[in-house]
């Protein structure tokens, strides 16, 4: 992908003053480039985060980069590059776990910013353009850690009338907060969707769900791999999830998907039921390289996605599949659940 970069801002570091400084530096540059407030704060935390890191545990002295990224589809995305002179990242895993500390700290610093971060690296290839900044041409600073931001495109704001949506999800009996989750996002002829699970239940598996369904809808626009690569990067440091993502065009009739871990799916076709095989491992841990795979999809033709919280007992001949995919995710969801898990059913149907 090629990107250009501009509004070229490079900060020092040299004291806690200058946490406030290239704060407010990064929030104002995200909002001219289109970040909403929330999203803005969480550039003024990934900021606080990085200065305070060079502070504490990078040699006190550093420097700060920041600018606007555009690709070459035009979306935007805030840069940032911060440099020290300290020891550096023995172990990033380790680093990024939240609770992990070697200076008298909360240990959430790392972690924090990856989850936030888009992109997240820790000594990456400088680019040409930051020649003229010194950001790293400058002896004594000999680590870097780089985060990118992306604005969310605004196309996937709409709806794609072609397509029937059905969804049904629970959590486990005894719980108040759901370890599964769904997302649905459209544009006019293009849909991205997935069914998530947090490992286990509860609070963690909530958070873990919730934050890869955030960073779904923030990369809505790259390839389902690439995706899948960002989701493992972003979840570093939570009790991790599966994912199966779904890419429908119904411009060009066809239907992409990739899975990791164990979430059922078929894709039910005039020519007859296909599997939809997912590979194993757990985002945010331990993910295998994903695989796409690519199918007609007509009108007609319907997906169905399961969590591992739906038995097996139940078979997709006992469903009358000409009703409304609500009226059939709910009854799965109804008579199907296990009773020591959470339960999600998603079901899209290529309307006539």
């Amino acid at each position: 992908m090629e990107v250009t970069r501009n509004h070229i801002i490079c900060l020092h570091i040299e004291n806690e003053s200058d946490i406030g400084v290239c704060r407010r530096k990064s929030v104002t540059l995200a909002r001219q480039i289109g970040f909403d407030e929330i999203k803005s704060g969480e550039v003024a935390i990934m900021t606080t985060e990085l200065v305070t890191n060079v502070i504490k545990h990078g040699g006190g002295k550093g420097k700060m980069l920041i600018c606007q990224l555009t690709s070459d589809k035009q979306q935007k995305a805030i840069e940032i590059w911060c440099c020290d002179s300290g020891e550096g990242i023995q172990n990033l895993e380790q680093s990024v776990t939240d609770g992990y500390s070697v200076k008298n700290s909360l240990g959430i610093g790392l972690g924090t910013i990856r989850r936030f971060s888009d992109e997240f690296e820790i000594n990456p290839v400088t680019p040409n353009e930051f020649e003229n900044t010194q950001l790293l041409n400058f002896k004594g600073y000999q680590h870097s850690i780089r985060t990118l931001k992306w604005v969310p495109s605004s196309k996937w704001m709409g709806n794609n009338r072609s397509l029937q949506i059905g969804a049904a999800s629970r959590s486990k009996p005894g719980e108040l907060l759901n370890g599964d989750t769904y997302v649905i996002n459209h544009s006019s002829t293009t849909t991205i969707a997935a069914v998530i699970d947090g490992l286990g239940h509860g609070k963690e598996a909530h958070l873990a769900s919730n934050l890869t369904k955030e960073q779904i809808i923030l990369k809505a626009d790259l390839p389902l791999d690439t995706m899948m690569y960002q989701l493992h990067s972003a979840t570093r440091g939570t009790r991790g999830t599966v994912v199966a993502l779904l890419k429908i065009d119904t411009e060009t009739n066809r239907l992409l998907f990739t899975g990791i871990g164990n979430i059922e799916g078929f894709l039910m076709a005039a020519e007859g039921k296909k599997n939809l095989i997912s590979f194993g491992g757990i985002i945010g841990h331990n993910m295998r390289t994903p695989r796409i795979f690519e199918f007609d999809y007509r009108p007609g033709d319907f997906v169905c996605l399961c969590t591992d919280g739906i038995t097996s007992r139940w078979s997709s001949e006992d469903l009358n599949w000409k009703d409304h995919p609500q009226q059939n995710a709910e009854y799965i969801v109804n008579h199907f659940s296990r009773q020591n898990d959470d339960a999600t059913v998603l079901i899209i149907r290529y309307h006539i």
